[in-house]
Formats: C-alpha cells, sequence, structure tokens
C-alpha cells in the first residue's frame, strides 16, 4: 500500500508530471515527446525527474544523442540543489541507450519490456512508491522502426495497472510525418515545444475523445436539467443534515485532537493495527522505535511482522493470536543494538473491540524500561556479589576452625592418648591378676583405635595445601584411603589439569568437594566402583563422580547437608552443580567451575 504517497497528488493514483502543460497524470501513463535541439529536451525532462525524484519514486533515464550519461548527470546536479541526497538513496539510475535498448548489439522487444517491470518489482521493494521512466530514441534507425513502433504499442497496452510513467523522447530532425503519426498512435499524449511555448499533439485518442464529449454534452444537459429538480428537493433536506453533521464534526474533531495531543505527548510508542496487522496509525515514538531497534522507517500500510526477525515472529503470532481472541497480553523483552548495548521494553497488546463484540484490531503499545532494568540487573549482581562474599567468609571461617580442631586433635588430644597408653604399657603382667591385665590389654587396644581415628579425622579436618603437597597428590591419597579402608574400586581420569591456572582457593574448594562426596558414596550410596573425573580447559574445571550404588529419586528434594555444602562452595566460582540418579541406578554428581 501507498497511501500517503498518492494522498500527496490530489486524486488517488495521480501523480505531479513537473511538466506544466500536463499537470498530474495517473500512474501507467505513456507520453511522447519531439524535440527539436537539446536544449529543448532537457527544459522538458529535468523537471520532469525533479517532480519523480521529490516524489518518492524510482528514476530511470536511457539517454542517447545529443545528451550523454555525463551531460545528464551534469545538468541534474545543475538544477537539483540536494542531488546527492537521492544518489545515495540509489533513487536515480542513467544508463546509455546502448546498454539498455541493445544488449549484445540488438534490440529484443521482449528483453526490454522485462527489464522495465524487473526495475520496477526492486524499486516498489526497496519502499519507492513506484517507477519514473525516460528512453531517447534519437538511436533508432529505419532497420528496427517497426520493430521499436510495436514494441512502443505493446508497453503502452501493458502498462496499465502498473505504478509506472513512461517519457519517450524522439529528435524532430529524424521523424517524417509518418514517424510523427507512428509515435503518436502508440503513445497517449504527444508534447512538442512549437513558436516557442509547449503545445499538446491531438492523437487519435484525444480527437476521439472530443468527438464523444460533443454527442454526450447534449444528453448530459437534457439529464442535468431533470436532476436539478429532484436536487433542489433533496437539496433542503441536505442542507439541515449537513448543518447537523457540521456540529457533530466539530465535536469529533476537538475530541480528535484532544486524543491526538494525548497521543503524540506520551512516552510510549504506540501503534494501531488491523486485524491482518497492518498500521493504521502510529505516534513520533512508535516511529523512533522502529528506526533505533530495527532501522526501519514506519509507515501507514506496512505490515509489522515485516520488520521482525525470524525468531521474533514466533513469539509474537502466539501473542498475536491470543490477542485476537480477547485476551490483553502483557511481557518484558529486551533489544541488542548493533553496538551491543540492550534496550528493555515493557510491551502490551490488547484487543479493540467493535460494538457487535467481535475484533476490530489491536493496539500494540511500548515502554522503554531500560533504566529500571539496568537497576535491577546491577542490583541483581551487587546481590550475588555480596552472597559469594558471605558465603566465602562463612567457608574461610569454617576451614579456619577445620584447621585449628585438626591442630588440636593432632598435637594435643592424640598426644593425651599417646601418653596414657605409655602408662599402661609399663605396667607389668606378674604385678596383677589375671583378670585385671586382660581389662588392660582391652583399654589398649581401644586407645589405639582412637589415635588411629583421631590421626585420619585430624588429616581430613586440616588442608592438605598447608604441605608441600599438589592437587592431584591430595586426592590420591584421599582415593587411596577410601579404597584401604572400605574395599571401593576408584578409577581417576585427569584431563588437562593444570594447577598453575587454579587459585589456592579453587584448588582447596576442589579437594573439598570430591572429599565432601567420596564421604557421601561411603555413608549412603552401597557402591562398589566409582569414576572419578577431573578436566580442565582454558575457562573452567569440571568433576563428575559417578558410582554404582543404590542411587536415589532424583525428583524428590534432598534434605542432606553434603550436597548443600557442595553447592555452597562451587557458588564461589559461579559454579553449575548438576545430579543424575535414579533408584538401584547409581549416582552422578557433576560439578563445573569457572577458572575465574
Amino acid at each position: 500500500m501507498h497511501k500517503d504517497s498518492d494522498s500527496k497528488c490530489g486524486q488517488v493514483g495521480l501523480r505531479n508530471s513537473g511538466i506544466e502543460i500536463l499537470g498530474e497524470l495517473p500512474w501507467g501513463s505513456h507520453f511522447c515527446n519531439f524535440f527539436d535541439n537539446k536544449e529543448d529536451l532537457l527544459q522538458l525532462i529535468i523537471p520532469y525527474f525533479k517532480a519523480g525524484l521529490i516524489n518518492n519514486e524510482f528514476c530511470l533515464w536511457i539517454t542517447s544523442d545529443p545528451i550523454t550519461v555525463e551531460i545528464a548527470y551534469e545538468e541534474l546536479r545543475k538544477e537539483i540543489h540536494d542531488f546527492d541526497k537521492y544518489e545515495k538513496k540509489e533513487q536515480i539510475t542513467i544508463l546509455s541507450h546502448t546498454d539498455w535498448y541493445l544488449q549484445d548489439k540488438t534490440f529484443v522487444p521482449d528483453i526490454v519490456v522485462n527489464g522495465w517491470y524487473q526495475k520496477l518489482e526492486k524499486s516498489l521493494n526497496k519502499g519507492f512508491d513506484g517507477m519514473r521512466v525516460s528512453g531517447n530514441e534519437a538511436w533508432l534507425d529505419r532497420e528496427v522502426w517497426k520493430n521499436f513502433i510495436d514494441y512502443e504499442r505493446n508497453l503502452n497496452n501493458s502498462l496499465t495497472g502498473k505504478r509506472m510513467i513512461v517519457l519517450c523522447t524522439y529528435p524532430l530532425d529524424k521523424c517524417d510525418a509518418q514517424a510523427v503519426f507512428d509515435v503518436s498512435q502508440v503513445h497517449e499524449i504527444a508534447v512538442t515545444k512549437r513558436k516557442g511555448d509547449w503545445e499538446i499533439i491531438e492523437v487519435p485518442a484525444i480527437k476521439k475523445t472530443k468527438s464523444q464529449l460533443a454527442s454526450d454534452k447534449k444528453e448530459l444537459e437534457d439529464k442535468v436539467a431533470e436532476r436539478t429538480k429532484e436536487l433542489t428537493v433533496i437539496n433542503t433536506k441536505l442542507i439541515t443534515e449537513i448543518e447537523q453533521h457540521k456540529i457533530t464534526q466539530d465535536m469529533l474533531l476537538k475530541t480528535e485532537a484532544k486524543l491526538r495531543t494525548v497521543f503524540d505527548a506520551t512516552d510510549t510508542a504506540y501503534i494501531l493495527l488491523e486485524a491482518d496487522l497492518s498500521i493504521l496509525l502510529f505516534n513520533h515514538r512508535a516511529a523512533d522505535f522502529t528506526q533505533k531497534v530495527f532501522y526501519w522507517n514506519l509507515k501507514t500500510g506496512d505490515n509489522i511482522y515485516d520488520f521482525l526477525t525470524a525468531d521474533r515472529k514466533v513469539l509474537f503470532a502466539d501473542r498475536v493470536l491470543r490477542a485476537l481472541k480477547g485476551e490483553q497480553i502483557s511481557y518484558e523483552t529486551n533489544y541488542v543494538l548493533k553496538n551491543e548495548s540492550s534496550l528493555w521494553y515493557d510491551v502490551r497488546l490488547f484487543p479493540i473491540l467493535k460494538d457487535d463484540k467481535g475484533i476490530f484490531g489491536l493496539v500494540l503499545a511500548l515502554t522503554d524500561i531500560t533504566e529500571r532494568k539496568l537497576l535491577e540487573i546491577q542490583l541483581e549482581r551487587e546481590r550475588i556479589e555480596k552472597q559469594q562474599e558471605i558465603t566465602d567468609a562463612v567457608i574461610t571461617a569454617e576451614e579456619n576452625e577445620r584447621q585449628e580442631i585438626g591442630r588440636e586433635l593432632h598435637d594435643n588430644i592424640q598426644q593425651i592418648l599417646v601418653g596414657a597408653r605409655m602408662f599402661i604399657s609399663m605396667i607389668k603382667k606378674e604385678d596383677i591378676s589375671e583378670s585385671r591385665y586382660s581389662n588392660l590389654e582391652q583399654t589398649n587396644q581401644l586407645i589405639l583405635s582412637a589415635i588411629t581415628e583421631i590421626r585420619n579425622l585430624s588429616h581430613s579436618m586440616i588442608s592438605p595445601f598447608m604441605e608441600s603437597t599438589t592437587l592431584k597428590e591430595a586426592i590420591e591419597k584421599v582415593v587411596f584411603n577410601i579404597t584401604s579402608a572400605s574395599g571401593i574400586k576408584i578409577k581417576m581420569e585427569v584431563t588437562g589439569l593444570d594447577i598453575e591456572k587454579l587459585s589456592e582457593k579453587l584448588r582447596l574448594t576442589t579437594y573439598r568437594i570430591i572429599q565432601e562426596q567420596f564421604n557421601n558414596i561411603l555413608k549412603y550410596a552401597k557402591a562398589s566402583s566409582v569414576l572419578l573425573k577431573i578436566v580442565q580447559d582454558n575457562e573452567k574445571l569440571t568433576l563428575i563422580i559417578q558410582d554404582d550404588g543404590i542411587g536415589f529419586d532424583a525428583s524428590k528434594k534432598t534434605t542432606g547437608i553434603g550436597l548443600m555444602n557442595i553447592k555452597t562452595r562451587a557458588s564461589l566460582f559461579n559454579g553449575e552443580v548438576r545430579i543424575r540418579s535414579s533408584i538401584g541406578q547409581g549416582f552422578e554428581l557433576s560439578v563445573t567451575m569457572k577458572l575465574k
């Protein structure tokens, strides 16, 4: 649809020809000019193309003697002060007749006609209202004259309904009377300059029209007289109705003015859509929005789908269907611009109901909420950072407490038990009865077991990195202790591990997660084998621990503190924790942590 461009020219479908004697012409016009010299030709053709450029038409000029392509561009720049603007928009093309009419040095009418219409289709797709053409036929010789006149006749017949205006120019010095007659027969209008003034040559179609008009005039006058009597009666009634209509119209205009003021003054972008999603009305905020986000110049008659990306069309189509059923839709969305910045909008889509409860169309309203969303995102980021700081502080305090308790167990309580065992061993068998000696032996064994348990507990609590131990060695030691104590077969696979890229905190976190999960397996899994995978790349470290134990229903919420500890530690490194398990099918823990 091109309603705006047509309405600028007054009557719908009429275009400003730029030629004073012709005034406005309808789409599909095909007229010719007989010129005497270069100056006459330029006086006609320059204003013709100037009007086309101003009225958003694509212009195509096919030149021949006495005007070359270079002269044509030079003359247009001279007469049109902002001609560069139209060149940048690629709104005008100037070609030599050899590049258009004589491709492969031969004139083929069908190729030329198809060429016009292909150019027309491309110009409409680019958003132009139509196409304005001029071809200089000074190159014609008698060998192709008949073929060319047939081509002109076919073009004249096929232009009906096309958004295209064609001006053909012929040099008078190459046209005899027969040639002028031939050319006039295949054009609607012929224009030439006589004694310094432009004149329209009456071609056969115009002569026939004048004759018909004369015969119809009398019949029309009789009908007018008869109808005048009837209209006098009707006119009296209409005057009353018009006065009432004027009052109503004034009220509507005032109401419309008020609505338009609100419509244009609001910060919200409004687009009024028909049921087929073609645009009826929009405010300047909507035009700014589509230009900024989609780089699209919004026009009445456009379809809203035309500037949506493929992924947004799918989502929008679903929301439109719901709105057309009477539902009011509201959602938030963001758009990423070419400079990678984001804009956030609150989008509302609601139906406009008819009196009979049908749907007339839809209103699309978009409000810029970028500032609010950026603040929300910033607050959420700060909340996460603060939570990580708290988590880090808690884990650090917990780790320090573990270290202290571990040292206390190792350096104090264990030494007390060792001393007690030493005193028991000093008692000789012959100094006491057999029964008491047996009790002392049992006590000695219990103390030995307590010493072993305390040693193991203190070692598990004290960070292995306090000593000169690598992460891999510390994990291997945990694997060895569990295998020795429980008989569980543990397979360890390490890929890409680079200790230098891991911070001390990440190494300790990795060690504690593995230690925690192995303790969980010992307590609950009843597993016979475990697979431990450690995979590192440039951005992340991934731990996968799989066992063949009894598993559990992963769809149910777990209450164990072990998994909670693992998730808490992983969160310090923006970690992602996933579990996969089912009853009787073992358990898999996957932890991915970012290196930075």
